[in-house]
């Protein structure tokens, strides 16, 4: 939704015949992106020449809240009428009105996409001779990849929020865009990932020595040979009895001793094969 700002000037004819034309000698606008994505904008006016008592149109599209005119730092009274997208302000301002404010929120100027922010609007000044346009990030908020428009900006900080500054002098037309994102989101989501990380890693950790405890607690029962044989078998899962007794250099009583033991324990099978047997790890 693009939202453009104008001020037409009438004559408030009633009260002066004789009205000076609008010539504004500065022209800001303020953006403050507020966390909820409303944007509070302040827009303010000094004259070149003081006003007549005039009647001042002030129109905006898209939905607006909180509105309030100030004629030279008083506030004034407005009526709004309403248009379909469009919201026409009219007010008068004073006699002598050197400056003028206007503020309110907007709720269409921000937009959120895959936890990008993107502020958009356009502008159509009232063609003052200088003209300032400032626009706040929230706290946390930082600039997404230098996507902005138009060019010339700055980027400042105030200490706490970044900002972007344009300066201009005798401006037309204005497209204000640029794309934001919150760096506490990315920090708590690198910091979340760092601990997943770290609490697997724990659990792998805890899962390998549990493992290795409960290994060496169990061959704490058997002897040497019969160590030798049972981790053999239990990496191979299957082998051939008399393979073992070459690999160790037993005696094929030793080997039928060490055989038997293990599989009174349930550790292992054998089927006979010839005049050995084939040896299969049970645990």
């Amino acid at each position: 939704m693009k939202r453009f700002l104008f001020i037409l000037f009438f004559a408030f004819i009633l009260l002066s015949q004789n009205a000076v034309s609008l010539e504004i000698s500065e022209y800001n606008i303020t953006f403050d992106i507020l966390a909820n994505g409303y944007v509070s904008e302040d827009v303010s006016m000094v004259f070149a020449e003081k006003l007549n008592t005039s009647t001042l149109n002030y129109v905006v599209l898209g939905e607006i809240s909180d509105l309030k005119i100030f004629s030279d730092g008083e506030n004034i009274g407005y009526v709004l009428e309403k248009s379909g997208n469009e919201r026409n302000v009219k007010f008068v301002v004073p006699e002598g009105t050197e400056s003028l404010g206007i503020n309110f929120k907007a709720n269409d100027l921000v937009f959120a996409k895959d936890h990008i922010y993107s502020f958009s609007t356009e502008l159509r000044p009232p063609s003052p001779e200088k003209m300032n346009i400032i626009a706040f990030l929230p706290k946390g908020f930082a600039i997404y990849r230098d996507v902005i428009h138009p060019e010339g900006y700055e980027i400042l900080t105030d200490g706490e929020r970044i900002y972007l500054k344009w300066s201009f002098e005798n401006p037309e037309d204005i497209l204000v865009s640029f794309k934001f994102y919150n760096t506490h989101s990315d920090y708590s989501l690198g910091i979340l990932i760092v601990m997943v990380l770290l609490v697997i890693g724990m659990a792998a950790y805890l899962v390998m020595h549990y493992r290795k405890k409960v290994k060496t607690e169990f061959l704490r029962g058997f002897t040497e040979d019969e160590r030798k044989v049972l981790k053999s078998l239990s990496e191979r899962k299957v082998c051939m009895q008399k393979k073992l007794e070459k690999e160790f250099g037993f005696s094929r009583a030793k080997m039928t001793r060490v055989v038997k033991k293990l599989e009174g324990k349930g550790l292992l099978e054998k089927e006979r094969i010839g005049r050995t047997n084939r040896l299969f790890f049970k645990k």
